[in-house]
């Protein structure tokens, strides 16, 4: 099982800023592997760490963050 930890670990390892929602959306992403966007937004939205308020914007900025770095596709 991939902790929170993990995923920090992941984003330091590809050069990127280790945020609430990175950590949120890697983990939804890992936790629900071929979810359409929406269900990624919903599933980050109903996760406590990331604060509850993350944009749609933001989800989908971090998404082209993570593909860009190679960490998901």
């Amino acid at each position: 099982m991939t902790t929170a930890p993990d995923y920090e670990q992941m984003l330091r390892g590809a050069d990127l800023r280790v945020t609430r929602p990175r950590v949120a959306v890697l983990g939804a992403v890992h936790d629900l592997p071929h979810a359409d966007t929406d269900a990624i937004i919903g599933a980050v939205r109903a996760d406590d760490a990331a604060g509850g308020d993350v944009s749609h914007q933001a989800v989908y900025d971090v998404l082209r963050a993570l593909t860009g770095a190679g960490l998901i596709r």
